[in-house]
């Protein structure tokens, strides 16, 4: 019963691939003069530049003194710059800084890549199936954690 479970396990392959996608992200980034965890702050910034930190926050699925933190670090480095909202002051908007902002192209070239690797010789088709999948799969673990969706 264990090893037919083990052998067919989706949390497995998901944790093994996000393992191997860290690993690639450590030795990218850090080309960059970046983090391998700064990767997914970055590209949800250059996507929704402007955005708050409570939105950044539920993007990551992270706690908002999480976000809080892993900002004021990358302020310091000039990755981020943190601005009030101009109608709501109690809200900090978040904006691409200007060390990041010089590695823009760089960084989508990264993942665009590692994408690239990730789906070789996978027929489109399948493709199709495995992000429909993925999605779904998305969906039901936010709904089990009452977490809204995303996709």
């Amino acid at each position: 019963m264990y090893e037919k479970l083990a052998q067919e396990s989706m949390g497995k392959r998901i944790n093994v691939l996000f393992r191997l996608c860290m690993m690639n992200f450590r030795n990218e980034m850090k080309k960059l003069g970046f983090g391998a965890g700064d990767y997914a702050f970055l590209a949800l910034l250059f996507l929704n530049e402007g955005v708050s930190q409570d939105e950044l926050s539920k993007l990551m699925r992270v706690d908002k003194s999480y976000t809080a933190r892993a900002l004021a670090k990358f302020e310091k480095s000039r990755i981020v710059e943190r601005r009030s909202d101009p109608d709501e002051h109690r809200i900090k908007r978040v904006y691409i800084g200007p060390k990041a902002r010089e590695i823009k192209t760089e960084f989508f070239n990264l993942l665009s890549n590692w994408n690239d690797v990730l789906v070789k010789d996978i027929d489109a088709d399948d493709l199709l199936k495995i992000r429909s999948g993925m999605d779904k799969m998305i969906k039901n673990a936010e709904a089990s954690l009452g977490l809204e969706e995303t996709i």
